[in-house]
């Protein structure tokens, strides 16, 4: 029998109830409930945040009575791309990984817009930081509507930096990376604000707390480079593509100051749970109207249409999850 010092308490370890909203999650390849879906405390990601992950959608189209998991392929090639980067060991098999997720979402049975996730954990028991294995790979999915819960963004330009390439990897899904985001998130929400963007080191935009970010300005449409601290979205790829194939709308792929972002005639950011959301203002600075400009509007209404097979078919970026007749 463990002993235990007069002053030592004993926590109840019972799980809490709770009401999860589809059965299972996937464990390098295994369906397990989703109570059962476990790391342990002294795991090397859970002690020093070494792990990356994808975030995905899927949406529901009531017409073919189909749903479609978009660019799952790219997002797994991405997942790869990070385990490399942060040196992970992991499975490097996109068509692999891509059908272990879809066959989640249909082991669940679900039909209605989707966030799914695949994360890359380093599980050694009780490691150091520099340890690259074993791993462990949790798929989820799960419903999801408007990330933001509105339409329509106030924005605070953060006092905290974007991490650059010199410190951290920005470009990957690293887990770690995400705490940078987090605290321009919490200070942003702190002073009333819905969401947050960061600058560079050297005062250029970078982007939002998980979101890529785009303005239209003197009748341009732009977005910070790769190269200035922000992750190569996907959907900002999406973006790229509508605006130049669909719309025929020239992109400049451009630094931009902070200040360009007050007198800008539209402001979008842009993410997988994101999706594309207009900025109605900037640091109580208005965007245009507040409203959607004409541009944003067109961008969403190619992207609603893209995510589900109608638009930008040509790049097969909707896959069907569902065997067809």
């Amino acid at each position: 029998m463990t002993n235990l010092s007069e002053s030592a308490t004993v926590t109840d370890t019972k799980a809490p109830a709770f009401e999860p909203s589809v059965r299972y999650l996937l464990r390098d390849g295994e369906l397990v409930e989703y109570a059962n879906a476990k790391l342990h405390v002294l795991s090397t990601t859970l002690k020093y945040g070494v792990g990356v992950f994808e975030g995905f959608r899927a949406y529901w189209s009531d017409e073919d009575q189909q749903l479609y998991a978009f660019r799952v392929a790219d997002h797994m090639r991405r997942l790869i791309d990070s385990m490399r980067v942060v040196e992970i060991d992991g499975p490097r098999d996109i068509g692999v990984l891509s059908e272990q997720l879809l066959g989640l979402v249909r082991a669940n049975g679900l039909r209605g817009n989707l966030h799914m996730r695949a994360q890359v954990f380093v599980d050694s028991s009780d490691g150091k930081p520099e340890d690259t294995g074993p791993v462990t790979v949790f798929m989820a999915a799960i419903p999801m509507g408007n990330y933001f819960g509105a339409s329509g963004l106030d924005v605070q330009i953060s006092s905290w930096a974007r991490l650059s390439d010199r410190s951290m990897p920005p470009r990957v899904k690293s887990i770690a990376n995400y705490q940078n985001g987090r605290l321009a998130m919490l200070e942003a929400r702190r002073n009333g604000y819905d969401a947050a963007l960061l600058l560079t080191e050297d005062g250029h935009v970078a982007e939002g707390a998980g979101y890529n970010v785009f303005m239209v300005r003197q009748g341009r449409l732009c977005t910070p480079p790769a190269t200035d601290s922000i992750l190569e979205g996907i959907t900002r790829d999406s973006v790229l593509h509508l605006a130049r194939n669909v719309l025929g709308v020239d992109v400049d792929i451009r630094a931009i100051d902070r200040t360009e972002l007050y007198s800008a005639d539209e402001i979008f950011v842009c993410g997988s749970a994101a999706e594309i959301n207009h900025v109605s203002s900037v640091d109580r600075t208005p965007i245009g109207e507040g409203t959607a400009g004409e541009l944003t509007r067109q961008l969403q209404q190619a992207y609603r249409q893209a995510v589900v097979g109608r638009v930008a078919a040509d790049q097969q970026w909707a896959l069907p999850v569902y065997p067809t007749a």
